[in-house]
């Protein structure tokens, strides 16, 4: 259900990861849309305190439908190709961005190629939202911080996680809030996974890292969850043999300081978060061929 502020203002409100966040187009079918993208953190009225902003308008430009290249240079962002031009100014708390035509209409899309980007670099650097290169699944009411760098496996035992019904935060990056206390966060987007892994019925798929992926929704209720108060950091590996083992503090974080593209320029933030969360232990899992196994043993080792 569209928010009647959409259709009345030209604006819709969110409380996003907790932290404000107004929207705002110059036609009425792209900032439906749009909210149609964020619809489980909709808000009927501005929230108290600063808001974030991003100002979208529409634009008939170019039909070629390929990835927008991102750039950061300091505290900026630009977000370039495609018909798309839009720029993030975390020092502003602002961002904005013109839009091809061919959005309209399709929530996933207009997220995944425009609005997350912007949206989520002005969180993780004016929200206090560290953001952490790891899939979190939620066993009772503890969240599984599953780290590892691209091809550790996140994404499938995140897959995984979900046939078994479990609740997913995310499949490949959560947010660490560490002020006033711990809190992890998921952004609950569709998975992908190699064609391979995928279910037989999936259609559609997408570039991701270069390689083409599969891209799998997740039932609604795997996307209920969207944050955790206590979490598990569990460190990822591959071995000849499922196993789950104690990992010491210190090497923890030494193992996740090398950080992939994107996730190096909060180096800081991100070992800061590491740490917070190995606060009460890590575990390393070591994985094999077989993720569903994988998401069995952690569920027997968590208790759930």
């Amino acid at each position: 259900m569209t928010p009647p502020d959409v259709a009345e203002s030209g604006r819709c409100h969110l409380v996003l990861l907790d932290v404000p966040v107004v929207l705002i187009a110059d036609d009425p079918a792209l900032l439906a849309t749009a909210a149609s993208a964020y619809a489980d953190w909709t808000v009927e009225a501005p929230a108290a305190g600063s808001a974030l902003e991003l100002r979208l308008a529409l634009r008939d430009a170019s039909t070629e439908e390929v990835s927008a290249a991102i750039r950061v240079e300091g505290s900026q962002l630009t977000l370039a190709g495609g018909g798309i031009d839009g720029v993030a100014d975390a020092d502003l708390g602002r961002a904005r961005c013109d839009v091809p035509r061919r959005f309209v209409g399709d929530a996933a899309a207009l997220a995944a190629e425009v609005t997350d980007t912007l949206l989520l670099f002005l969180l993780t650097r004016t929200g206090g939202r560290a953001p952490l290169h790891a899939a979190g699944v939620m066993i009772g009411g503890t969240a599984m911080v599953l780290a590892g760098p691209s091809g550790a496996g996140k994404s499938t035992l995140a897959l995984s996680a979900v046939r078994r019904g479990l609740a997913v935060l995310s499949e490949d990056t959560v947010y660490v809030q560490t002020v006033p206390a711990l809190r992890v966060w998921g952004f609950a987007r569709p998975i992908h996974v190699l064609a391979a892994e995928a279910p037989p019925e999936v259609r559609e798929f997408r570039l991701r890292g270069g390689r083409r992926k599969a891209v799998v929704p997740l039932p609604g209720g795997a996307t209920g969850t969207r944050w955790a108060d206590r979490a598990r950091l569990v460190l990822l590996s591959r071995g000849e043999r499922l196993a789950m083992t104690p990992v010491d503090r210190e090497v923890a974080v030494a193992s996740l300081a090398r950080l992939d593209e994107g996730f190096d320029l909060l180096a800081e933030q991100s070992a800061a978060a590491v740490r917070a969360l190995a606060e009460a232990g890590a575990w390393r899992l070591t994985l094999t061929s077989d993720p569903g196994g994988a998401i069995d043993l952690l569920c027997r080792w968590a208790g759930g």
